[in-house]
């Protein structure tokens, strides 16, 4: 069973537990990560959701993210969601906090409630997808994209994508103002 702790909607924590399913069932604020991998030609990792996920199944978005479990802080939630989701073993000191981002959406006929306070870093690294470890429960394929591609899908409302909106407006706003900085490894 897996436990979140719970924040009010300006993201100052409550100082109560809740039981993810409840959590979910009820909208409660909770914490959560999106960690973004990109490599030396400019392109993004994306993960498709498995078939089996209660929210957006099937459907392309950021490399890795996950929730924050009750106790644990945002760096070791990121760098357990990349080994778990991926296989991938970061050193803390790659990880790069970007920017944080409220995420709220209702999916399944309004069974699954989604209020989350987003940590959103930012890992460079070169890569081999053939190297990567999949959970398949978590995810079914993993491609590179370019982000000039990646916009252009955003942009059009591209339906194979999950919807972050703020995320992704965020995303593009920091790789713009740092294209130079991040070729670099």
């Amino acid at each position: 069973m897996e436990y979140f702790d719970l924040y009010d909607k300006n993201g100052k924590q409550l100082n109560k537990t809740k039981l993810r399913t409840e959590v979910h069932r009820d909208g409660d604020w909770h914490a959560s990560v999106d960690i973004w991998i990109l490599n030396t030609q400019g392109e993004l990792l994306l993960q498709r959701r498995s078939k089996q996920k209660e929210s957006f199944p099937n459907l392309w978005e950021v490399s890795c993210s996950g929730h924050i479990s009750a106790g644990e802080d945002s760096r070791s939630s990121a760098l357990r969601e990349l080994q778990e989701e991926l296989g991938l073993d970061i050193r803390e000191r790659e990880l790069k906090l970007l920017f944080k981002v409220k995420d709220s959406y209702i999916t399944n006929k309004g069974k699954f409630i989604n209020n989350e306070h987003k940590d959103v870093y930012l890992v460079k690294k070169d890569l081999e997808i053939q190297h990567l470890k999949l959970d398949p429960t978590e995810v079914s394929e993993v491609k590179f994209m370019k982000i000039e591609d990646l916009k252009r899908h955003i942009e059009t409302h591209d339906k194979t994508f999950v919807p972050h909106d703020e995320g992704y407006k965020k995303l593009f706003e920091y790789l713009a103002t740092h294209g130079k900085e991040n070729k670099k490894l």
